[in-house]
């Protein structure tokens, strides 16, 4: 439940810049805004995010239970049909927008078009190789579409989805199954989480260029450097973390694109569902059948 969107329906205590009735998109980003990260522009590492990590809001607390027993929170839990979240983690957006695609900038979007656009500062002509077509890796397409990129060259091992890709701006796409990945990149981003595809995605770049791994892999994940490479071809490879998000500026900007149709959500959703339906979502995710599926409440 840590991406979503939503309708305000109570304000808390000295709360600003929110209206009941906003329509909203959910970040699980509440960072504190005094720490040396966040003051440096920095929030998506913020010094106190391991206190959300625990399940707990800013203030220690959790306000869900059931039968009496306190459950703890996944800002902003929107697995529930409501939620108490902190004040600096919504954003407003136009009401015309619907809340089902909207969900999607709360997370996956946000993580791969801020690769492109604030990791990785993918400049136009830039040529952009993208390993990985999930609902992240679609969306680091349509940041490298946004940005200028050229060519931007999807990888993945289902076909249905390289032909997403190419929907959403890839101009070249690679069964990566059955051809090898090329060369020559100047950006390389790695959105899986794999040994594997992370060696690939760092041989692909051309001197000069940068490889970003977006991806969650395992906390045992080891992947080797070629370190000489790295050194005398000026080499980089960088961490993007929910896409080096500024939220209170890069939410508001990716709802603008979305609402003049330079981001397409819309086709990156296979099917609204209840909640009931849950797990039978996660089996199809999981097996790599579909990009998003959204849970919609009555």
């Amino acid at each position: 439940g840590h991406e979503g969107s939503a309708v305000v329906e109570t304000l808390g205590e000295g709360v600003t810049g929110l209206e009941l009735g906003d329509h909203v998109v959910c970040s699980w980003l509440p960072y504190c805004g005094g720490c040396r990260r966040c003051t440096s522009g920095r929030p998506s590492v913020c010094e106190r995010l391991e206190t959300f990590d625990r399940g707990f809001l800013s203030d220690g607390t959790t306000r869900f239970s059931t039968g009496g027993a306190r459950i703890h929170h996944n800002v902003p839990s929107s697995f529930a049909e409501r939620s108490v979240v902190p004040a600096n983690t919504v954003f407003p957006v136009d009401p015309s927008l619907p809340l089902e695609h909207v969900a999607l900038l709360g997370c996956a979007v946000m993580t791969g078009v801020g690769a492109v656009l604030n990791t990785a500062k993918v400049r136009p002509g830039d040529s952009v190789l993208v390993i990985g077509c999930g609902g992240v890796g679609l969306s680091a397409i349509q940041g490298a579409r946004i940005a200028g990129a050229s060519p931007i060259v999807a990888a993945d091992v289902v076909g249905s989805k390289l032909r997403l890709a190419e929907d959403l701006g890839a101009t070249d796409t690679v069964l990566s199954s059955r051809d090898r990945i090329p060369g020559g990149f100047d950006h390389a981003f790695e959105c899986l989480g794999r040994t594997e595809t992370i060696e690939q995605a760092m041989r692909s770049v051309a001197p000069g260029g940068t490889t970003v791994l977006v991806g969650m892999a395992p906390p045992e994940a080891r992947a080797p450097l070629d370190a000489l490479r790295t050194t005398t071809k000026e080499l980089t490879v960088a961490g993007s973390w929910y896409g080096s998000v500024v939220p209170p500026r890069d939410f508001p900007l990716l709802a603008h694109l979305m609402k003049f149709g330079e981001l397409r959500l819309e086709p990156m959703i296979a099917r609204t569902i209840g909640l009931e339906q849950i797990h039978e979502a996660l089996d199809r995710f999981q097996a790599g059948e579909e990009a998003r599926s959204v849970i919609v409440y009555d």
